[in-house]
């Protein structure tokens, strides 16, 4: 950890002390003693200092069923744990157990990652698919060949779960990952994997797409509006309709936000700054290709497809039917009017 960061993180954890004394005194206990050690040697020095013993504040919070105020609670805190060892760890989490005060398991030991160096069918899927496969694997225990034909839609009899082993030994995960983190929610695996560090960088990324439950609720109360908005059916022909499908598809505009954000790729209009809580993670995605030219379902990859538009600038690309602009285009205008 840099010097910098570790002096950021003793601070937070100095004043996280602090809250938790002020915390012990509205319930009835006053730790004037832990305040005035805190004051003269500062929060993490004083926390060294108690780990290795029982303290009297302890015992106290102990009677009054608030061990969740105590010094060893507070250093249990996950961004907390890289200024202590491992030992210490183990021992504030040994003292909590005994007084009856359980806390989750402060380590995760994983099998050492083997990178097979193998790129081919690591590039060959988009990355959503890839995390699909991660996820599968080490949350669910799917096996290879499941995978491929459950997440990756092949033939499990022809494929032989090769393509999903590919994904996964690229990343360095062997046979013993299968279902290593059966229970977990997604948000804890990926905690877990951040907390390993190096190594698990990729796996952590593709892992953090799939954590979207925000924003697809944002996204389908979104494309509800519209439909009641336009009568729930879209009006014109088929050209037209496989186009506004493709930048409403749920998946697509999650996709399209994720990599390119909610800013107006044009003239840079950011709902959330102007209207608030309101106007968060909303923004129209715009397919860069015309619509005219969507004569039949095709697949569209939302990082190069698709673009963030604000509704303005949306409706000026499509405004003439026969003369859709690009993006380019559109941003060439708004540069030669805007004052």
């Amino acid at each position: 950890m840099a010097v910098e960061e570790n002096k950021q993180l003793q601070n937070e954890l100095h004043k996280a002390l602090l809250e938790a004394a002020k915390s012990a005194k509205s319930i009835g206990y006053n730790p004037t003693k832990f305040n005035q050690m805190i004051a003269n040697e500062g929060g993490y020095t004083v926390a060294k200092k108690l780990i290795h013993r029982t303290s009297t504040g302890f015992e106290k919070l102990w009677e009054l069923n608030r061990l969740d105020l105590s010094t060893e609670s507070v250093i249990l805190q996950k961004k907390f744990k890289p200024l202590f060892t491992k030992e210490e760890l183990e021992t504030a989490k040994t003292r909590l157990s005994e007084f009856g005060y359980e806390v989750e398991d402060i380590s995760f030991d994983l099998p050492s990652l083997q990178p097979s160096g193998r790129e081919r069918e690591f590039n060959d899927y988009e990355d959503y698919l890839k995390a699909k496969v991660i996820f599968e694997h080490i949350v669910n225990g799917l096996k290879h060949r499941e995978l491929d034909e459950v997440v990756l839609g092949l033939d499990k009899q022809k494929s032989k779960g090769y393509q999903s082993m590919g994904i996964l030994h690229y990343l360095g995960m062997k046979a013993d990952y299968k279902g290593i983190f059966e229970g977990k929610e997604l948000k804890e695996v990926i905690e877990i994997l951040r907390e390993q560090g190096k190594g698990y960088e990729d796996s952590v990324c593709l892992l953090t797409i799939l954590d979207d439950s925000e924003l697809i609720n944002t996204i389908n109360s979104d494309l509800e509006a519209e439909e009641v908005e336009e009568g729930h059916g879209i009006e014109g022909n088929v050209k037209y309709y496989y186009g506004k499908r493709y930048e409403r598809d749920s998946k697509n505009r999650r996709l399209a936000i994720k990599k390119h954000g909610t800013k107006c790729f044009a003239c840079e209009f950011n709902f959330e700054e102007v209207y608030g809580k309101r106007g968060k993670d909303f923004i129209e995605v715009h397919h860069i290709k015309p619509l005219s030219t969507l004569e039949e379902a095709v697949e569209i990859n939302p990082e190069t497809d698709l673009v963030p538009l604000c509704a303005n600038c949306h409706r000026m690309i499509h405004r003439k039917k026969d003369e859709v602009l690009s993006v380019e285009e559109l941003k060439e205008i708004i540069g030669q009017h805007r004052h």
